[in-house]
């Protein structure tokens, strides 16, 4: 019956345009609350783009409100859209992201921000954040950190 729950709500929210996946065991007692699960993008070469993916997960045993996941980007690193969802909207090095319908219990959300790298980017810059929060509890946030890896790597066409 989970199965199909789980199968059904990620037909639904693909035909919506959110990228869901089910969390085997991240349903925890307590009622929607939102965690980051930060992930470093892979290694891109300076003055090429990184994708940062803000990975969000539901670790509560409800749907979360509605919600906001704001991508803080490190020095020397700027927004490039298109972004996921679409409707991300950057300011300087921030994309912020909003979820109007929430997310189910135990799945997860993924804003996808391209970001480039600029050309004088060496070794490793951090200072990357994710934070989410409910809309209606914009106390309750849980913040994750990245770091933007400058491979030494040169592409050539």
């Amino acid at each position: 019956m989970v199965r199909r729950l789980v199968a059904a709500a990620a037909v639904c929210c693909a035909l919506t345009g959110v990228v869901v996946q089910a969390v085997p065991g991240a349903a925890a007692a307590g009622a929607g609350p939102l965690k980051v699960i930060a992930q470093d993008p892979d290694p891109a070469p300076a003055g090429e783009v990184a994708t940062v993916r803000a990975l969000v997960v539901n670790e509560g045993s409800a749907r979360s409100e509605a919600f906001t996941v704001v991508v803080t980007l490190p020095e020397g690193v700027t927004p490039e859209g298109p972004f996921f969802p679409e409707n991300c909207s950057a300011e300087r090095q921030t994309v912020t992201c909003h979820y109007r319908r929430g997310l189910p219990a135990g799945n997860t959300a993924t804003a996808i921000v391209p970001a480039r790298l600029a050309a004088d980017a060496t070794g490793v810059l951090e200072g990357g954040t994710v934070t989410v929060g409910e809309d209606t509890a914009p106390g309750a946030l849980d913040t994750g950190s990245f770091a933007v890896t400058v491979s030494d790597e040169v592409l050539t066409e």
